[in-house]
């Protein structure tokens, strides 16, 4: 184990379920070879899931289910955040003017195609 109560892992031995089904239990090896155990609770599994970034193959498309927009820390840009139906997330930071084009696209583009005209 390193400083602070770290564990820099570099091989997962094992990974089990508790007899309760409640904990998930990671059995790790450290740098110098020595078996630690870790036990996490169940209910945390998904997020760590939707932490690690998955490989995406190129052309596939994911249906949303919701996004959100709120401030950035910097007080400049603003947070689109996008989630699938499987409770996947990801997060751009974004200029406001960036959002005011995709409104535009997706308000005037559309319209064009069913050859509507739209306003907000």
């Amino acid at each position: 184990m390193s400083e602070g109560g770290r564990i820099d892992a570099t091989d997962l031995a094992e990974v089990r379920l508790s007899p309760d089904g409640t904990r998930l239990i990671l059995l790790l090896r450290d740098q110098s070879g020595r078996q630690i155990s870790l036990s996490l609770p169940t209910t945390c599994v998904n997020a760590m899931l939707t932490a690690v970034p998955g490989e995406i193959e190129p052309g596939t498309v994911h249906a949303l289910d919701s996004w959100a927009v709120s401030p950035a820390a910097n007080g400049r840009e603003m947070v689109l955040t996008l989630r699938t139906r499987e409770g996947r997330a990801v997060s751009f930071a974004t200029r406001p003017s960036q959002v005011q084009g995709m409104a535009t696209v997706a308000t005037y583009g559309l319209a064009s195609q069913t050859g509507r005209k739209l306003l907000h």
